[in-house]
């Protein structure tokens, strides 16, 4: 700020100071009433909003763009959007419609009747399974030539119980040699069918159901036990109460401990109210197991008949085959193969009976069982022993749904969009089909011929009837607030939880139907209220530092407007629509910096006040010429005189001469101080997480805007403060009554402890200070990159509440120790689907903190019909096959890609043009020159013809017919004389003898490069389009069969090959293809950030020499991607941009302290100290194992902006100090050393030059010494206050429930005690050794102005 534009600002603030702070207040409250009525205000229900990280190149973006073009594709042919979770909201407690429960799976008596077979060779004999014999498995051979005979003796009728389970035929059977390639959890199974099946638990022959559950009893737990209800779709439902033993002796699975495992399930059942729906314990199951309702029933007999059960199932679970989707439809599929090459009929019913009906498989209970009711550690333990292993932990599961059946009607969108293409074609050919074939739909036989027509029989079938099906609406009984409720009522603190035990078990953890974020948020607002605990202890502090009780309110209001303009800026102006709950943090942070900037304005203004009494002292004849500035003796004390200075009343022209130099010194500091902690907030955008991108943005711009309200508002309200509030009676009371004692002796404490103490430490024990705090900043150092260092989040997700709460030790301890949630965990990571995409560019230009912001796709062309595309693809994915380091298998990719190859050999396109060819041939010549041309050709080719055709039908014609063709001097035929039959029969063989007449070779000859891709485009447009249209349901338009639809459309269910199709053209129909997304499984196993990097890395080091060395020009913009790296790729872009955010806020803080105190020194010690100071704060994190999550990331970034405050103020001291002062002190000490040399002797010839330089370092320690006082003097009670009020801040937030909360308010206050401490312990003792003297490192800013000016100024007068 320049002296005129200075003194016209302090004229301002003096002269219309209720202007000023009325005007700033009035347009603070116009933007936050603008801010909070006009923008919709911010969704704080789910914690999720704002998860993402996007930017260029990031992964997640990539997968934004993978979306964006999945809408594309799916909009422009009607199809439902594909819901993904990863880029919406999280949606919870919502009524939830599943399909209907099969009650008849859990039915003995519907059951049972599967137990009944058609024999090989009788159709009407049946074999009952209840009298199973040994002759059951006698070898049943038969020949080939009965297989037609076979498969019409097993013609399938949908009333058959037999075929209900088995329906042979071959067509339809999985070759035994096929392989079963299965991605289970973290393993990878890889076995051939006949091996897979002859694995299979085999039933006992005598008693066949011993190995087959209770069916019934299972019935009324089918929605906890079947995953389609209790799986993602049914999270809501989930009640789970997770126990452990009493003792580290005792086994779960015991008789004592399951009766009270039972007592306690119907307890919890009975607290929660839910007496009527249904529950699963341990207890439940081993009474099921032996057929009983009642958990209080079993005996230890069940108990073992339990036990043994599992260990029979373990090897299965182990080998992960009870993780295969044993079911009807697969196994009615395998046909096993006998020594003598036939099939066995009697073994193939056996594998699949045994498989369907035995307790290890069936409805995967048992499984349930392993994963989430018996501890990982038992299961471990149990492949070992069968006795001596014992469950320590297990889980109660009470359902929160209720499940409504109800009758809807069925969706006819498909079906009206179809109807009037499948009556075109009904009528074209179904009609006709289907009365040969003796298929006449049931309901329109009156309608058919010979009773109907074709035209009533087609209206009839294709019609679309207003069906309903019968499903099931889950409905959560208790909600979000409600559970909430619930659990604060009867689980919530340490006391009350620990009530849930007794002698044998004991309650450690639950899970209240994932309600957990949802309390998280309700508790963001509890915590937020601390602010007001914050705010009440500065303004205490405040209150005993600066005597004012206004001057503490206005940092309250200053924070307020500052948070309210900051938030219209960050809604209006910057147009963010997400406000994360994390952003409430800055509340604390924003009251403990203000702080900050409200004690150094006041200390400077109260100092200039006083310095501008000492002056007109001076005018009065008082000397204080002679007094040290820093002398606590005999110098002028303001502090102590500080009655007298609040008392003395002030014309307009002092003040303005008060407020000029105020804003000089405080505005200047205040302003480095604001810049350089909002710019270390604002390089959180470095980070592309949204959550911490926003929150740096938010709360920088609440620093600065906190600036600029102090300079305005704040600095008139000084003014005020002075001219009136000081001048009223009750101020002047309250003045006399704060000076009291108690306060006299505070302020000569603060005085002997800044004015000398310190500055005694400081100088004394410089040597020893800088040694210590160096070693201290190599620790911190070696903390931070070397041990222990802070770690990557090994999941993906955030801890709300402290680790003792039973929601966390749920979500972070126990689910570490059951093998259901590991595999859960595993399932999303292990083997990663990685699809590289090409035809998209990974360009994602939505706006970064809107998700539903797609943006634009940036299409490329990829001439998907040329040879070339169609090579390199061919070639790549081979080699994609090659690397085993990185891919698992490539070949249901070739089979997918072959398929659509070849619709581009060169036969197909061969056939094609001969068929044109053959087209053009017929529509340009008539039936006449076509029997010219046959008889020219073999005159026999046209009596074949007339035999065929005229003998049939009249007789006397052909005998004339032959005469005239048998004429010797003249053969011929009477054209006209011929029936429309023998003109088609005529045609057919004309087509036949051209077709063969045209040479291939010359044909290919013909066939150029544009005439080939010309082909390849429309033959696979018109491919694509027939598919489309047969997903669509237009396919009968074109006379598609519906069995050409269905084998089209089982071909396209691969994912592998995948092309995504533009708009349909609007001139022929035909789709044009825009991307293409190449896909196959990865080989990695593992969730470890570390593996999945170096993982990553690979690939890419694969793929982007592959691409740049082999690919067409048009396709050198592939890119690749997977879902599996979303989490990765979050961890990555917060480790990066952590570390790039940190560096670019130290680099700025460099900048703005050079130019700031215009030393160069002082900024590297400045930036030396920062560094030191921020590694030993994050070394103090990693040794408390902090996670570099996201509010450690937030933390670590800050500590910049934090720590930088407290070096700018010592380092601004050290460079002003009074230079009159330092002059008069190095005098002093040159003229001491003088006359010291006088009495010496001088026969030393080097002495002279000795003597010069010591007096040279004696001058330069004395100005160092007096720099370091003056420092500490000046500004050093008021850092210190600055720092402790944010260390209160800190403080304040200690009590809150939630983590994040906690851990800012631990940040805080570590960072201020590690920066205050390092800043005068270690950057003044710095300065006190090797500080810079005399203009030693300074950069004459105003020299280079001055010489700038004159420059221009020459320019101008030679132009």
């Amino acid at each position: 700020m320049t002296t005129s534009l200075n003194i016209f600002y302090s004229r301002l603030l003096v002269r219309h100071h209720w202007f000023v702070l009325t005007s700033v207040v009035f347009l603070c409250i116009t933007l936050i009433t603008i801010a909070f009525v006009f923008t919709k205000l911010p969704d704080l229900s789910d914690p999720r909003i704002g998860w993402g990280a996007r930017g260029k190149g990031t992964i997640f973006s990539q997968l934004m763009v993978l979306h964006h073009a999945s809408e594309k594709f799916r909009l422009a042919y009607g199809l439902p959007l594909d819901s993904n979770e990863l880029f919406g909201a999280f949606q919870q407690f919502d009524n939830v419609i599943v399909d209907k429960f099969d009650e008849n799976t859990y039915r003995s008596d519907i059951l049972e009747k599967y137990d009944l077979w058609r024999t090989k060779k009788t159709e009407n004999e049946l074999i009952d399974y209840h009298n199973l014999n040994e002759s059951f498995y006698d070898i049943a051979t038969y020949d080939e030539d009965d297989d037609d005979d076979d498969n019409n003796a097993l013609d399938y009728n949908e009333h058959s119980e037999s075929t209900l389970l088995y329906q042979w035929n071959r067509d339809r059977h999985f070759d035994i040699d096929n392989l079963i390639t299965k991605y289970v959890d973290d393993k990878k199974i890889n076995i051939t069918v006949l091996d897979f099946v002859k694995n299979l638990p085999q039933f006992n022959k005598t008693n066949y159901k011993s190995t087959r559950l209770s069916f019934d009893l299972f019935r009324p737990y089918a929605f906890l036990l079947e995953e389609k209800y209790r799986g993602q779709i049914g999270r809501d439902g989930m009640i789970e109460f997770y126990i452990e033993h009493a003792n580290t002796t005792d086994d779960l699975l015991s008789l004592d401990h399951l009766h009270s495992i039972c007592q306690w399930e119907k307890q919890l059942k009975a607290i929660l109210n839910l007496n009527d729906v249904p529950s699963l314990s341990l207890a439940t199951f081993v009474a099921l197991y032996s057929s009983k309702n009642d958990c209080q029933q079993i005996t230890s007999h069940d108990v073992e008949h339990f036990r043994s059960i599992l260990h029979t199932c373990l090897p299965y679970y182990i080998d992960g085959y009870m993780d295969l989707p044993l079911s009807n439809e697969f196994l009615n599929r395998v046909r096993i193969e006998h020594e003598s090459g036939n099939f066995t009929y009697q073994e193939q019913v056996k594998a699949i009976y045994t498989a369907l009906r035995h307790t290890c498989f069936y409805k995967n209970i048992t499984r349930f069982i392993f994963d989430h009711f018996l501890d990982r550690k038992f299961v471990k333990d149990f492949q070992q022993s069968k006795t001596n292993s014992k469950v320590s932990k297990s889980m109660i599961f009470i359902t929160n749904y209720r499940a409504i059946k109800y009758n809807r009607t069925r969706d006819q969108t498909m079906c009206l969009k179809r109807r009037p293409y499948a009556i075109k074609y009904c009528q074209k050919r179904g009609c006709m089909d289907d009365s040969k074939e003796k298929m006449i739909f049931n309901l329109c036989i009156n309608e058919a011929p010979p009773l109907g027509n074709c035209e009533k029989y087609c209206q009839c079938k294709s019609q679309c009837f207003n069906e309903t099906e019968e499903v099931l609406l889950l409905t959560p009984i208790f909600r979000g607030e409600e559970l909430i409720e619930l659990y604060r009522k009867y689980f919530h603190g340490k006391e009350q939880f620990s009530t849930y035990q007794n002698q044998f078990i004991k309650m450690i953890a639950l899970n209240f139907a994932y309600v957990r974020e949802k309390s998280a948020m309700v508790q963001v607002f509890k915590d937020t209220f601390l602010s007001m605990v914050a705010a009440g202890l500065i303004v205490m502090i405040t209150v005993i530092y600066l005597r004012s009780i206004t001057i503490a309110s206005m940092i309250i209001l200053g924070t307020t407007l500052a948070l309210g303009v900051s938030y219209f800026v960050y809604r209006v102006i910057y147009g963010i629509p997400i406000f994360p709950t994390l952003n409430f943090m800055s509340v604390f942070i924003l009251i403990g910096i203000g702080c900050d900037d409200i004690f150094v304005f006041f200390d400077t203004w109260d100092h200039e006040k006083a310095e501008w009494l000492r002056k007109s002292h001076e005018k009065q004849q008082i000397d204080f010429t002679n007094i040290p500035l820093n002398d606590t003796e005999t110098h002028y004390d303001f502090n102590e005189s500080q009655q007298q200075v609040q008392e003395f009343e002030l014309n307009d022209d002092a003040l303005i001469e008060i407020m000029s130099k105020t804003l000089k010194h405080a505005a200047s500091s205040m302003f480095v101080t604001s810049f350089t902690t909002s710019a270390a907030f604002f390089t959180n955008i470095l980070t592309n997480i949204s959550f911490i991108q926003v929150f740096g943005v938010f709360t920088g711009t609440s620093i600065l805007i906190y600036f600029l309200i102090t300079v305005t508002a704040i600095a008139a309200f000084a003014v005020i403060y002075e001219k009136h509030i000081l001048t009223m009676p009750f101020c002047k009371c309250s003045t006399n009554t704060m000076n009291t004692s108690l306060t006299k002796l505070f302020k000569r404490f603060r005085n002997y402890t800044f004015n000398y103490l310190i500055p005694l430490i400081i100088i004394k024990f410089r040597y020893v200070l800088v040694l210590f705090f160096l070693f201290l900043g190599i620790l911190g150092l070696l903390g931070v990159f070397y041990y222990p260092k802070i770690g990557i989040p090994p999941a993906q997700k955030t801890a709300f509440y402290s680790k003792d709460n039973p929601m966390e030790i749920y979500e972070f301890q126990i689910r570490k120790q059951f093998n259901g949630y590991i595999k859960e965990h595993n399932r999303f990571f292990a083997f990663p689907s990685i699809s590289f995409v090409f035809g998209i560019r990974d360009i994602d230009d939505g706006y970064i903190f809107d998700m539903n912001d797609r943006g634009h796709l940036h299409l490329m062309p990829i001439y998907l019909h040329r040879q070339i595309t169609l090579d390199f693809f061919q070639k790549f994915i081979k080699d994609l096959g090659k690397r085993n380091d990185l891919f698992i298998s490539n070949y249901d990719l070739e089979k997918d890609f072959d398929a659509f190859y070849q619709l581009n050999e060169e036969n197909t396109f061969l056939e094609k043009l001969i068929q044109d060819h053959v087209k053009f041939n017929l529509s340009k010549t008539n039936h006449l020159d076509m029997i010219k041309y046959l008889r020219n050709i073999n005159a026999s080719l046209i009596e074949t013809i007339v035999l065929k055709t005229v003998r049939k039908n009249n007789s006397i014609l052909y005998k004339t017919s032959m005469t005239q063709l048998n004429h010797p001097l003249n053969p011929k035929l009477i054209y006209s004389n011929y029936d429309k039959f023998f003109n088609s029969t005529l045609e057919k063989l004309y087509k036949q003898q051209i077709e063969q007449n045209y040479d291939e070779n010359d044909i290919r000859k013909s066939l150029d490069e544009t005439t080939y891709d010309s082909l390849a485009e429309d033959y696979q447009r018109l491919a694509l389009k027939m598919i489309m249209r047969c997903i669509t349901g237009t396919a009968a338009e074109d006379n598609i069969p519906i069995e050409f639809c269905e084998n089209q459309m089982k071909k396209q269910q691969s994912n592998s090959w995948a092309i995504l199709l533009d708009k349909p053209s609007l001139v022929d129909g035909t789709a044009r293809p825009f991307a293409v997304l190449i896909t196959i499984r990865g080989n990695l196993n593992s969730t470890d950030y570390e593996l999945y990097d170096a993982y990553y890395r690979r690939i890419k080091d694969f793929f982007d020499p592959y691409i740049k060395q082999n690919a067409p020009a048009h396709l050198k913009h592939g890119w690749f991607s997977s879902p599996a790296f979303a989490f990765y790729g979050i961890q990555r872009e917060t480790v990066v941009g952590t570390y790039s955010s940190l560096i670019a806020s130290l680099g700025i803080a460099l900048l703005v302290l050079f130019l700031t105190s215009g030393n160069l020194f002082i900024a590297v010690y400045a930036l030396i100290t920062m560094t030191f100071s921020i590694n030993v704060t994050i070394g103090i994190f990693a040794v408390l194992k902090w996670t570099l999550s996201f509010v450690e990331a937030i933390v670590i970034i800050m500590s910049v902006g934090l720590s930088v405050d407290f070096v700018v103020h010592f380092g601004v001291g050290y460079i002003h100090a009074d230079t009159n002062y330092i002059d008069r002190e190095r005098k002093k000490v040159k003229n001491q050393s003088l006359s010291s040399t006088t009495s010496e002797s001088n026969d030393d010839e080097n002495h002279p030059k000795m003597n010069s330089f010591g007096l040279l370092c004696d001058e330069y320690h004395t100005e160092r010494e007096i720099r370091v006082r003056e420092s500490v003097s000046r500004v050093g009670s008021a850092v210190f206050m600055a720092a402790f009020t944010t260390f209160v801040a800190g403080l304040s937030m200690l009590p809150a429930s939630l983590t994040a909360y906690r851990q800012m308010g631990q940040f805080l206050m570590i960072s201020m005690l590690t920066s205050w401490i390092f800043a005068m312990f270690f950057f003044l003792p710095l300065c006190a050794i090797i500080g810079p003297v005399d203009n030693c490192g300074s950069i004459p800013f105003s020299r280079i102005l001055l010489c700038f000016k004159r420059c221009i100024h020459r320019n101008q007068n030679s132009g």
